[in-house]
C-alpha cells in the first residue's frame, strides 16, 4: 500500500492546491508489464492545471506514460505526432469543447479510446459523450482508484477487440507494415503514420499483392458500402501522398483501368 501525499510531490506551478493524504494499492502488474517494452500512453486534454497533475501523477504511479496539454488544437497536433493509446479529454475547453475534439479526431479517423472528463454530472452530458462513441465517462471529483478502474477496463476491452491480425506485422514489396502501431515502413527508411481507416484499405491491398480490387469489393471491406460513390479514391489519394515518391505517378498502389487498384508485389 502506498500514501501519497499529493500537495508535496506534484510538479511546481499556478493553481491552488488542496492538501489531501489518501492510500491505494499501486497495480504492480502496471508497473512490471513495462518493463523491456513501450509503456502504455495516456494523454490528458483538460484546461485545469491542477486536476491534469493530479491526474498525471496518479497515472504514473501506476506505470503509464502520461502527456499533458490544455487546449484543443495542441491536443490535435500531438495526436498526429504522436498517437497515445488512451484519452483523457475535458469536455469543457475553450475554443473547442471536448465533444467537438472528439467528431475530429472521428473525422481524421483515429480509433483511440475516450473517456471524457468533466466536472459536470448532468445525465444529459454523459449520454451525449457515449451517444457520440466514448468508451467511458468519468465525473469530478472522482477518487483514484475509480479513475485507475476505469482507466484499465476501457485499455483492457479496447485491446481485446483487436483481432490476431492486426498484432502482426509483415513485409509485402517495398512495405513494411506495422498494423498495432498503425505505421509503414517504406523501403526500409521512410516511417509513415496512417489513420485506421487507411491502414483498413491498405490491409485489404495487402493481402492480395498484384491481383485488382475492383472498388465496390474495397468499399464492402473496408466501409460495409456505407461511404460516398468517391470514398475509396479519395483515401487511395491519401495513401499514394504518404506512401509514395511520386503520388502523381504512383508504383505501389496502381490504377487498374475499369476495375480499380492494386499492390503491386515488389
Amino acid at each position: 500500500m502506498v500514501v501519497w501525499e499529493v500537495v508535496n510531490k506534484l510538479p511546481p506551478g499556478p493553481g491552488p492546491y488542496c492538501r489531501c493524504a489518501f492510500s491505494t494499492h499501486v497495480g504492480r502488474s502496471s508497473l512490471v508489464a513495462s518493463r523491456g517494452r513501450p509503456r502504455v500512453r495516456i494523454l490528458i486534454v483538460d484546461d485545469d492545471l491542477s486536476g491534469s497533475r493530479l491526474m498525471q501523477f496518479l497515472l504514473t504511479e501506476q506505470g503509464y506514460q502520461v502527456d499533458m496539454v490544455d487546449n484543443a488544437h495542441g491536443a490535435l497536433a500531438l495526436i498526429e505526432r504522436k498517437p497515445p493509446d488512451l484519452i483523457l479529454l475535458d469536455v469543457n475547453l475553450p475554443q473547442l469543447n471536448g465533444f467537438e475534439i472528439y467528431r475530429k479526431l472521428r473525422e481524421r479517423d483515429w480509433d483511440i479510446p475516450v473517456i471524457f472528463v468533466t466536472a459536470k454530472g448532468e445525465l444529459e452530458d454523459r449520454l451525449q459523450g457515449l451517444r457520440m462513441g466514448a468508451d467511458d465517462y468519468i465525473c469530478k471529483p472522482f477518487q483514484p482508484a475509480e479513475l485507475q478502474a476505469r482507466v484499465e477496463v476501457v485499455l483492457r476491452r479496447y485491446k481485446k477487440g483487436r483481432t490476431t491480425r492486426e498484432l502482426q506485422r509483415f513485409r509485402v514489396g517495398p512495405l513494411d507494415i506495422d498494423v498495432a502501431e498503425l505505421q509503414v515502413t517504406v523501403d526500409g527508411r521512410t516511417t509513415r503514420q496512417l489513420t485506421r481507416t487507411e491502414m483498413k484499405l491498405l490491409l485489404q491491398l495487402a493481402q492480395r499483392p498484384g491481383q485488382a480490387l475492383s472498388r465496390e469489393e474495397l468499399m464492402n471491406s473496408v466501409w460495409d458500402d456505407t461511404g460516398e460513390s468517391n470514398t475509396v479514391d479519395v483515401y487511395i489519394r491519401r495513401l499514394r501522398r504518404k506512401l509514395e515518391t511520386e503520388p502523381s505517378n504512383p508504383c505501389i498502389i496502381q490504377s487498374i483501368r475499369g476495375v480499380g487498384y492494386r499492390l503491386a508485389e515488389t
